[in-house]
């Protein structure tokens, strides 16, 4: 089961924020851009306030945050203004992305032409850059190419699913929303 958190950046943290640790602000403080601070501090703020403000949060050996939880595994990602988080009982990817963004001109960077067939919706290159980032994640390994080892086999357009696949790995699942008519969130686990 996943469960799926998208929320706003809050503008600034108050210092009496329970759920804001000594941890997590230490670990902020690594970003120079105060936009990163917050962005790191509301996810961990979701996973703290999900999980329990003692969870330990840690990164594994490609950089992707781990929870000492027994069988919960967590992804992270931030657009814009928002932040999403999801938090499972089965590995999870996750990506958020602005609707504004001209995902249409980079498209054959990371789509293949069977790619750019398979779906005439007017989001359909936005759809596919979440759906690859969060397969990405799921896959949880470095220096995947989009284009030609993430692949977009199916979209099922009544319920949003991407199906997909990585040679050599399980096939994917990937729902898609839409939140306020102007961010995707494409959340990724193995079929």
């Amino acid at each position: 089961m996943v469960n799926l958190f998208v929320e706003a950046l809050p503008a600034v943290y108050l210092c009496c924020d329970a759920l804001i640790v000594a941890e997590d602000v230490a670990s902020a403080m690594r970003f120079q851009n105060e936009k990163r601070r917050r962005e790191h501090l509301a996810w961990r703020r979701i996973v703290r306030r999900e999980l329990g403000a003692k969870v330990h949060i840690d990164y594994n050996d490609v950089g992707a945050p781990v929870v000492d939880v027994d069988h919960r595994w967590i992804s992270v990602a931030h657009g814009g203004e928002s932040v999403a988080v999801a938090i499972a009982d089965e590995p999870v990817g996750v990506d958020i992305e602005c609707l504004d963004r001209d995902f249409d001109r980079v498209a054959p960077r990371y789509m293949t032409s069977e790619e750019l067939l398979i779906s005439q919706d007017d989001k359909w290159s936005c759809y596919v850059w979440c759906a690859k980032e969060a397969m990405y994640k799921l896959y949880g390994r470095r220096g995947v190419e989009l284009r030609g080892e993430l692949r977009v086999e199916s979209f099922d357009s009544e319920s949003m699913t991407i199906y997909g696949s990585m040679e050599d790995m399980s096939p994917a699942i990937v729902k898609i929303s839409l939140y306020d008519d102007d961010i995707v969130v494409a959340v990724a686990t193995f079929r």
